[in-house]
């Protein structure tokens, strides 16, 4: 069982579009996936459920991370099944209010982790979205997890951010809250061969970090926006896109190089 954060403290990259569609694409591979929305914004979780999500307003992973201790049989209750290999745990409303209440929480670091190793064994890959911060939730996300998986975009912003992430990876490691931790490596999103910008951006994003992959380059298209509107990923709403071929390309990718 392999646990991968999507995850940028720069918002508008595309993490929930990444963790969305990548986790569609391992279980159209046949791989049991569980994908967390960690994100109080709750917009895969709305992506995916629709109004529906106001039906689990006890059972997300607010509920579950709020817990001083936590029965498996919990964790199972919030859990969507979408298909046959794909689950969810849902985010919700209140889910902002969760974090600062866990700020004086005892050992608030593990608690994702203490609710994972409750279900790791019914799982191939579990695939995290994070919210565009460096907070609680994130550091959460980072210690449960095998890997990071960094999207950026072709903006100066984007870019400049992704130190503060790698930084928030080695202090992970340095405060030995989870050794293993490894960068899987960039998705470069919205790519477009219209302009000068994003070629520049992507080679920079190269340079800066060479022994870093970019193990995607996802081109932009409106088409993923419209199949977010449908609560599908891209590859089932026009199979033929690019972007549904590149989003297939990294779960093949993923299943290839994650051990």
């Amino acid at each position: 069982m392999t646990v991968i954060s999507i995850a940028n403290q720069k918002g508008g990259v595309g993490k929930t579009t990444i963790a969305l569609n990548l986790s569609y694409a391992l279980a159209e591979n046949g791989y049991d996936t569980l994908v967390i929305d960690l994100d109080p914004q709750f917009n895969l979780s709305f992506g995916i459920l629709g109004m529906k999500l106001l039906d689990y307003t006890d059972k997300n992973i607010g509920t579950l991370l709020s817990k001083n201790s936590i029965k498996k049989k919990e964790i199972e209750e919030s859990i969507v099944k979408i298909n046959d290999r794909l689950d969810l745990i849902p985010s919700h409303l209140q889910l902002s209010a969760v974090e600062k209440m866990l700020v004086n929480a005892y050992a608030r670091e593990m608690k994702l982790k203490n609710i994972i190793d409750n279900i790791k064994e019914n799982y191939d890959y579990i695939i995290i979205d994070n919210a565009p911060s460096l907070g609680l939730f994130l550091i959460n996300s980072l210690v449960a997890s095998d890997y990071i998986i960094i999207p950026c975009e072709p903006s100066y912003f984007s870019i400049a951010g992704v130190q503060l992430m790698l930084d928030t990876v080695e202090e992970i490691k340095e405060a030995n809250l989870n050794q293993k931790l490894n960068v899987l490596g960039f998705i470069f999103n919205k790519y477009s061969k219209q302009s000068k910008i994003p070629q520049e951006r992507l080679e920079q994003l190269k340079q800066l970090y060479p022994n870093i992959p970019v193990i995607s380059i996802i081109p932009r298209t409106i088409t993923v926006e419209k199949a977010e509107r449908e609560g599908m990923p891209v590859f089932k709403f026009e199979s033929n896109n690019p972007a549904s071929i590149e989003f297939l390309k990294l779960a093949k990718w993923v299943i290839e190089n994650v051990k």
